[in-house]
């Protein structure tokens, strides 16, 4: 018999966007129902056509109940676009595609924040409909909006990574409204209260970034450390394996650029830099195995393994490696 068919295990990751989405459907999986709480950034939401777009929020939601598109990695799968193309007519420059079905989310959400529900009520109503049995919680209800200063100019993150592909070089980011926000009910009780806490394969800077500035995040993954609790870090990052897909290509250009903003090299070593003193143990790819000293160094416990989730079992595979880091 499996190990963790017999045994509660509450896992908690935190992060964002497509590198999360790929980790949370196999490590569902491995765990009962309830058992995995995805902390998820806001600082990448955004109001368009007076609607609230919650991006990674929606593609964790997509890839849980089996509805994301798996080619474009996020909207939903067989969506048409023809709202977007009649707004073309209609001479608006619709850089931000929501897809029609897609666009029922965002009318959902609108509709229930316009009537007092807050973000995390929004999300426990659509995990519920669409029965996902996993916890799916905003860090934050506040609104925070990371703020991206360029060589042309400021931009929101949508801006920067969709309308201008993430070609301006990046001086400086920012989580507007971070330092007042609070965190939303059950975020710093899933932390503290975890076997197992995750950081995901996100952009460090865009994902992660946004969630660690949230008051309290910190404050909770240093407490759980103290107590013994076990903090995994996953990379975001393989430089080992050349990159071939355009998407992944323009998501490696913009958490190059913002890694850069802040100092950094685009490298697996980086991101444990960056996330020093949050986690024990920092998931490698193999590809990147000479980068494992110097995260050794930074006081990692290393654990190499196929990273990249391109291929069937990856994913479960993985989700088995971050369990087996529990004592």
């Amino acid at each position: 018999m499996d190990p963790w068919e017999t045994v509660v295990v509450r896992v908690t990751m935190l992060g964002g966007g497509i590198g999360c989405s790929r980790l949370a459907a196999p490590l569902a999986e491995a765990l009962g129902p309830g058992e995995l709480t995805l902390v998820l950034n806001t600082g990448d939401d955004l109001w368009r056509y007076g609607l609230r777009i919650c991006p990674d929020l929606d593609t964790n939601l997509y890839a849980l109940c089996g509805l994301r598109d798996r080619e474009r990695g996020w909207g939903v799968a067989g969506d048409s676009f023809r709202a977007m193309e009649q707004l073309r007519r209609l001479g608006d420059d619709a850089w931000f595609n929501l897809g029609d079905l897609d666009l029922a989310t965002h009318l959902l959400r609108t509709a229930m924040l316009r009537e007092g529900a807050s973000l995390s009520e929004v999300t426990a109503h659509l995990v519920t409909v669409l029965g996902v049995e996993v916890n799916l919680l905003p860090v934050t209800d506040d609104e925070v909006a990371t703020r991206i200063v360029t060589s042309t100019g400021e931009l929101s993150f949508q801006e920067y990574f969709v309308q201008h592909r993430a070609e301006p070089e990046v001086v400086e980011v920012r989580y507007d409204g971070a330092g007042a926000a609070r965190p939303a009910p059950g975020v710093l009780a899933s932390i503290e209260g975890a076997d197992l806490v995750v950081l995901g394969p996100s952009n460090p800077v865009a994902s992660l970034g946004p969630i660690l500035a949230t008051p309290g995040v910190t404050e909770a993954l240093g407490a759980r450390r103290r107590a013994g609790g076990i903090t995994v870090t996953v990379t975001s990052v393989v430089n080992g394996i050349p990159i071939e897909a355009p998407g992944e290509a323009h998501r490696a250009r913009c958490r190059a650029a913002m890694m850069a903003a802040r100092g950094f090299e685009h490298r697996a070593a980086s991101v444990g830099g960056m996330l020093e003193g949050l986690a024990e143990v920092f998931v490698l790819d193999a590809a990147d195995c000479a980068e494992a000293a110097e995260l050794a160094a930074l006081g990692f416990r290393v654990v190499e393994a196929e990273t990249v989730l391109d291929a069937p079992g990856r994913g479960e595979a993985l989700a088995a490696v971050l369990l087996s880091t529990l004592p």
